[in-house]
């Protein structure tokens, strides 16, 4: 017992011993390291400014004093969306400035960009044209071809706007469609259609 209690003893001087070398070597560490100092400038001195941001954190920065130029799910009224057939459930809200209609056999997006250029996104296959008054370009995003015609098709008509561009996507699968739809024709009808309500 009596060795028990001796190993035990040794043991705790050893774990001691131990720390109060861990403590000084800290010690030691912290006194040698010379404190950082600043420039003398004295302290920092936080203030504001109403000066407004014009800029966004995605590249190209495209200076803009409106961040919602155009909501599609807001601005185009709902009476229109009904009345060519976009109102099959009611227009849903997505990422940004994006709006998803529903016309029951095929979907629709529209989106407004106020960080992206009309020429940094077209694709070198679009189209130029001009619908009622304003350049566009027309253009596939996923093409129908044998391989894959049981996919989704989807094709896409963009705006050149004053604020960047604007966005008109048409998408369908011919497997949950009744009725084979033409991407592009119905498309651009969409888009003469809604070129009134839209905001360049």
């Amino acid at each position: 017992m009596d060795d028990e209690r001796r190993w035990y003893a040794v043991v705790g001087r050893v774990r001691l011993i131990s720390a109060l070398c861990a403590l000084v070597v800290a010690v030691v560490m912290v006194w040698q390291v010379e404190p950082v100092t600043g420039s003398g400038a004295g302290p920092v001195a936080l203030r504001a400014t109403s000066e407004s941001i014009s800029s966004t954190i995605k590249f190209p920065v495209i200076a803009t004093t409106d961040p919602r130029p155009f909501d599609p799910c807001e601005d185009i009224p709902a009476d229109v969306i009904n009345g060519i057939g976009l109102g099959f459930t009611p227009p849903e809200h997505e990422d940004g400035l994006r709006c998803h209609y529903d016309a029951g056999n095929y979907q629709m997006a529209v989106e407004a960009f106020v960080w992206r250029t009309y020429a940094e996104t077209l694709p070198p296959d679009a189209v130029e044209m001009d619908i009622a008054g304003h350049r566009a370009a027309q253009y596939w995003i996923l093409k129908p071809s044998d391989r894959n015609n049981r996919f989704m098709f989807s094709c896409m008509i963009a705006f050149d706007t004053s604020y960047g561009v604007l966005q008109q996507s048409l998408f369908y699968a011919p497997v949950y469609s009744a009725d084979d739809v033409d991407c592009m024709q119905t498309n651009l009808q969409r888009a003469q259609q809604l070129v009134p309500y839209y905001k360049f």
